[in-house]
């Protein structure tokens, strides 16, 4: 199985990521999960990937030509592509993986797991995605979401789909076992 991790370029400012994202590497390789991650060097990214293949895991790095040179391509990776534009990343990210995690990042990070998100609530994919929790990094978003639901702007099914949880050996579980629901204009 091939997962995306969407994540930072940058460390954040607690341990607690870069220990949480080595341990995720781990318990993948553990599993034969290889990584499909942004392609960089640098924060977090550089840590997935670097640990993965410390561990003798196949890491598939995506980057674009003009960020290259602005976030330190990996050339130590499995195996890299380059593309144009940033959508053309996602696109293969999503392509390359049959599930997709989030850990702690930015708007970058954000963006890329919710387009896989949207398009999983469309029916454009059967894929699970899922939020690793790092230190409640993403309570407030997933709060954001519920209210969302209140609101009547999200289907209460359609987050529920989505896996939350800040321990590995679960999220490794609910992706193994996910079944995806019916997409939003399903019968």
């Amino acid at each position: 199985m091939n997962v995306a991790i969407y994540c930072g370029s940058s460390l954040g400012n607690s341990t607690i990521y870069e220990k949480s994202t080595k341990l995720l590497a781990q318990k993948l390789s553990e599993k034969n999960f290889n990584i499909v991650y942004g392609g960089s060097k640098q924060g977090l990214m550089g840590i997935i990937s670097n640990e993965s293949l410390k561990l003798n895991n196949n890491v598939t790095g995506v980057i674009t030509y003009d960020l290259v040179s602005k976030e330190l391509e990996n050339k130590d990776i499995s195996k890299i592509y380059k593309v144009d534009t940033m959508n053309q990343r996602k696109e293969k990210m999503a392509e390359l993986a049959d599930a997709f995690i989030a850990i702690p990042g930015g708007y970058g990070t954000l963006e890329e797991i919710f387009d896989v998100i949207a398009s999983a609530q469309l029916g454009y994919h059967k894929k699970p995605c899922a939020f690793f929790n790092i230190n409640g990094y993403y309570t407030h978003l997933i709060e954001f979401l519920r209210n969302s639901v209140k609101e009547g702007f999200i289907g209460n099914l359609y987050v529920d789909m989505i896996i939350v949880s800040d321990d590995v050996d679960e999220i490794i579980e609910k992706i193994s076992t996910y079944s995806a629901p019916k997409n939003k204009w399903e019968k």
